[in-house]
């Protein structure tokens, strides 16, 4: 099975649509009509070519940033609680 080649064009438009909106790749691969799976390897070639952790859209407020960095927090702790607790749980069940 052969390889599709895409523009770089192309590649370049809906990189900068997932940097630019904020949208997820998964969205911007139903608006191109693409493979999700190409999309997110374009963004992880491209993240990774960029050394970037995460792609921020552009027009994010530090306040905006700031609540939803705060909401991300809250989510890991609730999510550390709950491996705490079910750790608990099944270190008592041991016999």
């Amino acid at each position: 099975m052969s390889r599709r080649k895409y523009d770089p064009k192309l590649k370049a438009d809906v990189i900068e649509a997932i940097i630019e909106s904020g949208r997820s790749a998964a969205q911007v691969a139903r608006d191109y009509d693409l493979a999700e799976h190409t999309v997110y390897s374009w963004t992880r070639a491209y993240k990774s070519k960029h050394d970037l952790a995460v792609i921020q859209p552009k027009n994010e407020t530090l306040e905006q940033e700031n609540a939803r960095l705060k909401k991300e927090l809250a989510k890991a702790k609730m999510q550390r609680d709950i491996l705490k607790k079910a750790t608990a749980y099944f270190a008592s069940l041991d016999p």
